[in-house]
């Protein structure tokens, strides 16, 4: 192998290296989001999101329908961030910026988003 075909070689191996760590790095993010979603949000918003969950029958308003087209349109990260931390006055659905770091926020919305429909 010439020097610079085995430099580029071992760039490429670099950038393959980074890639499988950073896909590993996500795969493990939303385990940790759904551990999360399952122990503080399936009560009310249910498994699949669906506002389906144990406690939704008796909650008013009914928890959010995370599942559905309408609710995607319009759907941000940062609003489902912001709503996470300081839940939505007037409803069920109570803050948790004091139970849950941003970084535990991030991954429970990261999670959130596998429940969006495919268009």
């Amino acid at each position: 192998m010439r020097p610079a075909s085995r430099t580029a070689g071992f760039g490429l191996l670099a950038c393959g290296l980074v890639l499988f760590l950073a896909a590993a790095a996500t795969a493990a993010d939303l385990d940790a989001g759904k551990n999360l979603y399952l122990s503080r949000c399936l009560f009310c918003h249910g498994e699949a999101g669906k506002g389906d969950g144990p406690a939704a029958r008796g909650l008013k308003p009914p928890p959010t329908n995370l599942a559905t087209a309408e609710y995607w349109r319009t759907a941000s990260v940062e609003r489902m961030k912001g709503i996470i931390a300081d839940g939505i006055p007037g409803s069920a659905m109570l803050p948790f910026k004091s139970a849950l770091r941003p970084d535990q926020i991030d991954t429970v919305v990261d999670y959130i988003q596998t429940f969006k429909p495919a268009p």
